[in-house]
């Protein structure tokens, strides 16, 4: 019998999804610093967990409370991608494929071998001695857990053929999720306190730092996550604002912007956290850095109408020379 044998679609993520940040929420003008209307006119944001996301939702809710840490390895896909607490060794130049294999398999699991094949190797046609040399070395470097059970179990021992990780393998996007849907949904002080969590984990754009030449398989759950890890900057810098706790505004909007530098929806709550605590200069500031990267990023693109008119509104006018 060969271990790798059964068939199966490679699991989709939701296509075309939009960039994240652009055209999405209008612009609000400064008096909502003192009378919060905000929550009511905007669009509510994305909650990861409904029937959209379903498919990027890869183990269940993490069990406990928010601060209980992973027993097992953990994949890191907000930022640079890597496999931290691994048990055993790899040699490093074995290293991208075995991490580039877990996260997919973090992302589809009980996914066939076909699809496996169709992620590493697009295109190409991979006999199953490349394929079980990639996966055995894999597996001995996620080792096993603390009652000796494998954090890569083999195949055969599936019951089905397919190929999955461990269940103490915890991923942060699984966890982003589930915070997120919390926070979202609950509108109190466990409910923030979820939202702070879940942008604790985001380091910067998901799966920054990848070769060119691999991951095409994760674009679509790239813009998945930049979506998602933007309205809860938004929400959770807004909620802070409403409250009064500036410092708290600017560290959720600047979290945000690890993971989608030019969006200008969060780059919008820098601007209102700024005029709402009188901090001219950091506006003027925040005003110059966005002009900068539209300039880098966007090849000179002007900002969003949005944008220009809220600013218009917060900083003061220039006055006409005396003569």
């Amino acid at each position: 019998m060969t271990v790798d044998d059964g068939d199966g679609d490679l699991i989709q993520y939701r296509q075309g999804a939009a960039r994240a940040g652009k055209g999405r929420r209008p612009a609000q003008a400064p008096r909502i610093v003192e009378a919060p209307q905000h929550r009511q006119t905007r669009r509510a944001p994305q909650v990861p967990g409904n029937a959209r996301w379903a498919r990027a939702v890869v183990q269940p809710a993490p069990r406990g409370s928010l601060g209980t840490a992973p027993t097992g390895p953990t994949v890191l896909l907000l930022g640079p991608v890597s496999v931290d607490g691994a048990a055993g060794r790899i040699d490093s130049s074995r290293r991208n494929a075995g991490t580039e294999l877990v996260a997919f398999l973090a992302l589809n699991p009980g996914v066939d071998h076909h699809a496996i094949d169709d992620a590493l190797w697009p295109g190409r046609l991979v006999g199953k001695e490349m394929r079980n040399a990639v996966v055995s070395r894999t597996r001995s470097w996620l080792g096993k857990d603390t009652d000796g059970r494998l954090h890569f179990p083999r195949v055969q021992d599936s019951g089905d053929s397919r190929y999955r990780l461990g269940a103490q393998v915890s991923c942060d996007w699984t966890r982003f999720q589930h915070l997120a849907r919390t926070g979202l949904t609950r509108h109190d002080e466990d409910g923030t306190l979820a939202l702070r969590h879940a942008l604790s984990l985001v380091r910067g754009r998901p799966f920054g730092g990848i070769d060119p030449t691999r991951y095409a398989w994760a674009e679509p759950a790239i813009q998945q996550m930049v979506s998602a890890i933007v309205d809860v900057a938004y929400e959770l810098s807004t909620r802070c604002r409403e409250a009064s706790d500036i410092p708290g505004a600017l560290w959720a909007a600047r979290r945000g912007l690890l993971a989608a530098e030019e969006s200008e929806l969060l780059h919008r709550q820098l601007f209102l956290a700024h005029h709402a605590a009188d901090d001219l200069e950091g506006l003027r500031e925040a005003a110059t850095r966005l002009a900068r990267i539209n300039e880098q990023l966007l090849d000179g693109a002007d900002m969003e109408a949005e944008t220009a008119e809220l600013l218009r509104n917060l900083l003061p006018r220039p006055t006409a020379p005396t003569r």
